[in-house]
């Protein structure tokens, strides 16, 4: 709050005073100006601007909590209405944009009003606009201003996200007395005297109050002595007055009592302007006031969490100043607002549901072919071709545990038709939603039945790890049941029973009939006590293994699902270890081998004997 109106006579003096005392702070305070303004602005570069318009665009990287470089945008600043202030500095780094008011010494009741606008160049971020006294000038100070914030929401694609003026950084800081006056900063000193220019630090932003606040110097009042222990004159109804050489503006009734802050008895007077707390929603047309601290000590932050826009109004509202002896309202020299970003990176979990056929059309489809348009490395692989294309149909849960699910963080059911978004899902999710935890799941489900083989798994397990908030490619492949891997073929072959019979050599072309070699052909008349050999073709025509195969076939067994005998195992013996069911030779049962792997794109055949429609059965498992 430095000298306006000043007349000739005092201009000079005053002026001089000035020069005098900044030189002096600006050599005290060097040793903590670094840490004695808003940090974590974000970097600023300008592209455009204009000192009369008083407006500029540029683009922004935003830091993140840590300091560290976050996501970038663009802003632009339009200064909406001016009154008090002239030309305007805007200056860009390392620490936000900060905008400088120059003084226009005409008016009093100083206003400006100024819209920040950004656009994030991603959607992979919250963006939260950050509002500051000086974010790089350390000399000069602020006035005492009534403050209002407007903000609109960014609308972010990706998530809902609501949009809220906190206070962040509301620190106690050292009052100025070149903008406060002895109002604040004056104390009564037994004897009715007073001390001037004392000592006050408390927090720098207020809850706005109708009640006035008053400049004024007590070596202006009438009376006698020095400023540190000043007894005034008072009339008739102990209230001081100004002598001619007048410094502010006095509160009404100012007796002894009424006449300092802290000690008036009078509620017009003592207005209390009590703190704003850290953490205090600001709603979007409200208000606060801001007390009068140099620029090397304001360290109050704001922050608009997802605002597209921010809307800042600065009033002066101090009665009384430094400058002239009249009552004029909101004086200063100079005045500074800082405007930064800083980015909360979100986690970002996509990928897409697609149909894993290799390209193939489905009407061409075929559970049994094995070759032919099967011989594709694109085919039932797990992972998404460019031949392949997203399904629509599924519904995508993000969660907390594979195992045990029992937190959803989000949910999405794939049903888009557009081409370039089919089977695509993207969650974007706030880190806080999440918290500590080292990992999450994603699990894919289909209500209907039309694409229901998965060609990879459906529960990815997710692994949170330390500075990484994207989780790309979770891809889920499923293909329609024609589709199937593997494709099994069963051959059969009537022999007498002998006690050896070597399954490979046994024909098994495709003009064979079951009397001649193995065939697919059916049986007809065949005589009780024959036996028949089975031949189990298993291909897995994927591209993929095939894991814990089991193979297992039920004997038929009489008056069992229309069936007119009973088959028991025969000689030969099956295949040593291959097979885990118990069964001996002469038992009914089921058939069924060890767990096994069957290789992407591989075959393997599986041979046993029963002897049909045996007259004689022993029980289950004897031998």
């Amino acid at each position: 709050m430095i000298y306006r109106f000043l007349p000739d006579s005092y201009a000079s003096k005053v002026s001089t005073s000035w020069v005098r005392r900044s030189l002096l702070l600006a050599t005290i305070l060097a040793s903590f100006n670094v840490n004695a303004i808003p940090t974590n602005m974000g970097t600023f570069t300008i592209l455009n601007q204009s000192a009369l318009n008083g407006t500029a665009n540029g683009t922004y990287v935003a830091n993140k909590a840590d300091g560290t470089a976050g996501a970038s945008g663009t802003f632009t600043i339009s200064r909406n209405e001016t009154r008090g202030y002239g030309n305007v500095t805007f200056l860009a780094g390392n620490n936000g944009i900060e905008i400088k008011n120059g003084d226009d010494t005409n008016n009093d009741k100083d206003k400006f009003e100024y819209t920040f606008t950004i656009t994030p160049n991603d959607n992979n971020s919250i963006h939260t606009v950050k509002i500051g006294q000086a974010s790089y000038t350390t000399t000069g100070n602020s006035e005492v201003a009534r403050q209002t914030l407007k903000y609109t929401p960014y609308v972010h694609p990706n998530i809902s996200v609501t949009t809220q003026a906190v206070v962040k950084e509301n620190p106690s800081v050292s009052y100025f007395f070149g903008a406060m006056g002895d109002y604040f900063m004056g104390k009564k000193l037994p004897d009715s005297s007073f001390s001037s220019n004392n000592s006050i630090t408390s927090p720098q932003l207020r809850v706005n109050d109708s009640g006035n606040l008053y400049y004024y110097s007590i070596p202006t009042l009438n009376g006698s002595g020095s400023s540190s222990s000043f007894i005034p004159t008072t009339n008739a109804n102990s209230e001081v007055s100004f002598s001619a050489q007048k410094r502010g503006t006095l509160p009404p009734t100012p007796t002894f009592e009424n006449i300092l802050k802290e000690s008036s008895i009078t509620p017009n007077n003592k207005t209390s302007y009590p703190p704003l707390n850290t953490e205090t929603i600001l709603p979007t047309n409200s208000s606060y006031v801001s007390y009068g601290i140099e620029n090397s000590r304001s360290n109050y932050v704001l922050a608009v969490r997802n605002a597209k826009t921010v809307t800042l109004t600065y009033e002066g509202i101090m009665r009384g100043n430094s400058g002239i002896a009249a009552d004029v309202v909101g004086e200063t020299f100079n005045e500074w607002i800082s405007f930064g970003v800083e980015s909360e990176q979100l986690y970002t979990f996509s990928g897409t549901v697609f149909n894993d056929n290799g390209g193939i059309d489905d009407n061409n489809a075929n559970a049994s072919t094995i070759g032919g348009i099967y011989d594709n490395a694109d085919y039932f692989n797990g992972t998404l071709n460019s031949t392949e294309k997203g399904v629509i149909g599924s519904t995508i849960r993000l969660v907390n545990d594979c195992a045990n699910p029992t937190i959803e963080y989000a949910s999405q059911t794939l049903t888009s038709t557009e081409t370039s978004q089919i089977g695509k899902y993207q969650f974007t999710v706030v880190p806080s939603v999440i918290g500590n935890r080292n990992s999450v799941c994603i699990i894919e489900t289909r209500a209907d039945s039309s694409y229901p083989i998965r060609t990879n798994t459906g529960e990815k397990a997710i692994t949170i790890s330390s500075n990484n908030y994207t989780y790309l490619n979770n891809n889920v492949g499923r293909v329609i049941a024609k589709n199937v891997a593997l494709v099994l073929t069963k051959y059969q072959y009537i022999n007498d029973c002998p006690a050896m019979l070597d399954y490979t050599k046994i024909s098994s072309r495709l003009s064979d009939t079951p009397n001649t070699g193995f065939s697919t052909k059916s049986i007809d008349n065949i005589k009780p006590g024959k036996c028949i050999a089975y031949k189990i073709t298993d291909n897995n025509r994927a591209n993929l293994a095939i894991n814990n195969f089991i193979l297992q076939d039920v004997l038929q067994e009489k008056n069992v699902n229309g069936a007119t005998v009973t088959s028991v195992l025969a000689n030969p013996p099956r295949a040593v270890g291959e097979f885990n069911d118990g069964l001996n030779v002469g038992d009914n049962g089921t058939v069924k081998t060890i767990p096994l792997t069957l290789d992407a794109r591989s075959q393997r055949n599986f041979y046993f004997n029963t002897k049909y429609g045996t007259a004689q059965l022993r029980p289950p498992n004897t031998p």
